[in-house]
């Protein structure tokens, strides 16, 4: 439920702060008092599109701030859904939006007080609160088959997962249809080139190239290169341990001779021949760690001459097709692919044809089902609509949902669906466009708002101006169809009909005031005697007669005992 909404600098309006009630909320005034700019104002702040030239001339910026109650809203509500993805803590009550433009084309959005895109604030504003003109809905057609399916789904639980299922089911159909579409192309290609498919087939699996084997065979080889200057170092190693003299031979042979002439026992004689020995196992030590060494180096010789052989094949090859090397696996796969296909071409295309069979079927089941879903809830939604309108002065109108199995189908069904109506007693059905007036189709979209006000999610409808082009008697029963809706929802309508207004539980009145140097619009809450002030003025115009307040004060009572 809307609470509040501020303005600032919007337009005419420099400060502006209103508080709302729940239920019906009227709002009067005279033409260019400035009701239109609360709409922009009120739209600011549920993320609908704005300029610099809402700022009002001379300030900086335009803020507008709009605080709903979400007391009433359960968990599975798409609101609290929406905010809990988004982390804010969706009990928070209230619920702030704020809209801010700057003279500099800049604009922020911010949702109790912590920054967002616009786009979220958009998306949770059509979350809590519509704005409606006169028929706005009912005249897109494209619109009807989604207030059909919201009221559907309300009554038929299981038709949002049907929904659900029917736009897999679609999406497979589209696939295995694609699929098939490519599995003919590849056949058809084959065809045409099935000699050089064949010839290329052929030596791409004697090569069998891998998938970015060249990158993978580059590296390889830049890392047995480091290995280099390694191998050249131990080969000298090892050839100065061997020549001219075996180094181990010789240190062997000394330390022998000196143990020989050392009958008596030498202390650093001995101490000398031990080092010897020691000498001698640590470089037969370093000599068997650089015979591995080189025997490793042996093997990376090879394994680069390997490689090389290797990126010399792959290159030949793709130079022969005119390709490049990291090109040959896909291509590989591509050729068996296609000779494949050309292989068994009737039975390959037989088994695409058979799954695309089988989705399509699982797809017309579940859209059937959709279908006759939709056909119970149409039946439902025309005999609530039928019931609201002989109150609202339509006692001979017909209404039709219409629909109609189509060729094109779509992830929601294959159905089109469009508002019909009869207006008169022995008039056809005709689209809504065409058969009636703006004052019938006002209340036609006031009937369907009673209908759907039990199913819908929104907490709070404003109407504008929906009583154009009705008075009298119409224009009572359509203020009495507002105070109905109200019970269930939230409602705020701008109207010039005192007999709208009259059914309203709270009234405000808009006006512009001259303070000097400029004109400003105020709205100011009535009271129930500077109510029936209005109801008369909005009766007999500038000059408010006796006539007119008596006629005022019997409306407000006629509206008060209906």
């Amino acid at each position: 439920m809307l609470l509040g909404l501020s303005i600032h600098d919007v337009v005419l309006i420099d400060s502006l702060d209103l508080q709302f009630d729940k239920g019906f909320s009227a709002l009067t005034g005279e033409t260019g008092a400035g009701k239109s700019i609360l709409l922009d104002s009120l739209s600011l702040a549920l993320g609908m599109r704005g300029d610099t030239s809402l700022i009002r001339q001379g300030a900086d910026q335009a803020v507008v701030t709009a605080e709903f109650d979400l007391k009433g809203l359960d968990g599975a509500h798409p609101l609290r859904m929406l905010l809990c993805e988004q982390g804010f803590d969706s009990d928070h009550t209230p619920l702030t939006l704020r809209r801010v433009l700057h003279n500099g084309n800049k604009s922020r959005a911010l949702v109790n007080d912590h920054p967002v895109s616009i786009a979220l604030l958009r998306d949770i504003g059509q979350l809590i609160l519509e704005i409606h003109g006169q028929f706005d809905h009912l005249m897109n057609v494209s619109l009807h088959h989604k207030i059909l399916d919201s009221f559907a789904t309300s009554n038929y639980p299981a038709l949002g997962a049907l929904f659900i299922k029917l736009a897999g089911a679609y999406d497979a159909w589209k696939k295995a249809e694609q699929e098939l579409e490519h599995q003919k192309s590849l056949q058809a290609e084959a065809l045409r080139k099935q000699s050089h498919y064949r010839l290329l087939l052929e030596d791409l699996d004697k090569l069998n190239p891998l998938d970015l084997e060249e990158e993978s065979l580059l590296q390889d080889r830049q890392d047995i290169s480091h290995y280099g200057k390694i191998s050249e170092a131990v080969q000298g190693a090892l050839n100065t341990l061997r020549l001219p003299t075996d180094i181990q031979t010789t240190l062997y042979t000394i330390q022998k001779s000196l143990e020989r002439v050392n009958s008596v026992g030498l202390k650093d004689l001995t101490e000398a021949t031990k080092a010897l020995d020691r000498a001698t196992i640590e470089v037969q030590e370093a000599y068997e760690l650089l015979r591995a060494l080189h025997d490793l180096n042996q093997e990376s010789t090879e394994k680069l001459n390997r490689i090389e052989d290797r990126l010399h094949s792959l290159r030949a090859m793709a130079r022969k097709y005119g390709l490049q090397p990291l090109e040959l696996y896909q291509v590989h796969q591509e050729a068996r692919a296609a000779v494949n296909a050309l292989e068994d071409s009737d039975g390959h295309i037989l088994r695409y044809q058979q799954e695309l069979e089988k989705c399509l079927k699982e797809y017309q089941d579940l859209a059937e089902k959709v279908f006759v879903i939709r056909s119970k809830a149409a039946r439902t939604l025309e005999e609530m609509v039928m019931k609201e309108l002989p109150d609202l002065k339509l006692p001979h109108a017909f209404f039709k949902v219409e629909i109609l199995k189509q060729e094109q189908p779509s992830p929601r069904g294959s159905c089109h669906i469009e508002f019909f109506i009869a207006v008169n007693k022995g008039q056809e059905l005709a689209p809504l466009a065409k058969a009636a007036s703006g004052g019938e189709m006002a209340r036609l979209m006031l009937a369907l708002k009673v209908a759907l006000a039990h199913h819908g999610s929104i907490a709070t409808i404003v109407f504008d101006e929906i009583d154009t082009g009705v008075g009298g008697a119409v224009a009572a029963a359509i203020g009495q169809r507002l105070s109905r809706l109200s019970e269930t929802v939230q409602v705020l309508s701008i109207t010039h009909s005192p007999q709208v207004a009259a059914y309203a539980e709270n009234h405000f009145y808009v006006f512009k005031q001259d303070e000097g140097h400029k004109m400003v619009t105020k709205v100011k809450a009535l009271n129930p005697a500077e109510r029936q002030e209005e109801l008369a003025r909005m009766l007999s115009g500038a000059v408010v007669t006796e006539e007119a307040m008596a006629a005022a004060g019997q409306l407000l009572k006629d509206a008060v005992v209906s």
